[in-house]
């Protein structure tokens, strides 16, 4: 398996893990916040033996709101590596932001371009697969249209920042490729 590979599959189990989890979180907020009733089943021979499981009419509000809390906790995770892209890259980092960094002991935070769009790729697969599973439950039925569609803006927004980050990284290698720092 080749390093790129293997890379992306070791940067995958985080981004993997936040989208379950703020499922997870988003279902248990709108239950705590709106107070609506629910109870906790046990289905034996199930994969999943325990569901939590809400009356028909709340359905609707709580599929909303958790698939709404998933993807913003994954966006956020996203755009954390596009402000690492745009501003902490070691090929065009600030020499004033090295300086400062270098006084506070965080030097450790300008990264390659490995590192950074490996990281980059990633987050991104993990944010339009929650919009694409926001999509599938808004087409069902069981999220409310205007989170499909803001999600999806949002999504196209940052996908468009990072792609434009990727591209001056581009024409930075067409300028100068002899003094690109490949590691």
């Amino acid at each position: 398996m080749s390093k790129s590979l293997l890379k992306l599959l070791d940067n995958s189990i985080f981004p993997a893990c936040i989208m379950v989890l703020g499922k997870l979180l988003g279902a248990l907020l709108t239950i705590w916040i709106f107070n609506i009733p629910f109870t906790i089943r046990d289905y034996f021979n199930n994969f999943y033996s325990l569901r939590f499981v809400v009356n028909e009419e709340n359905l609707t509000a709580v599929t909303s709101y958790s698939d709404l809390i998933m993807y913003i906790i994954v966006a956020i995770f996203f755009s954390f590596t596009i402000v690492r892209a745009v501003y902490l890259h070691s090929s065009h980092v600030k020499p004033t932001l090295i300086t400062r960094l270098a006084n506070s002991n965080l030097l450790k935070l300008i990264q390659s371009s490995y590192e950074i769009y490996h990281s980059a790729t990633v987050w991104l697969i993990f944010m339009w697969l929650s919009n694409v599973l926001v999509l599938v439950n808004v087409f069902a039925g069981n999220t409310f249209l205007w989170i499909g569609i803001v999600i999806t803006l949002t999504s196209i927004v940052l996908t468009a920042i990072l792609l434009s980050d990727v591209y001056k990284e581009i024409e930075n290698i067409k300028r100068k490729p002899g003094t690109y720092n490949w590691g």
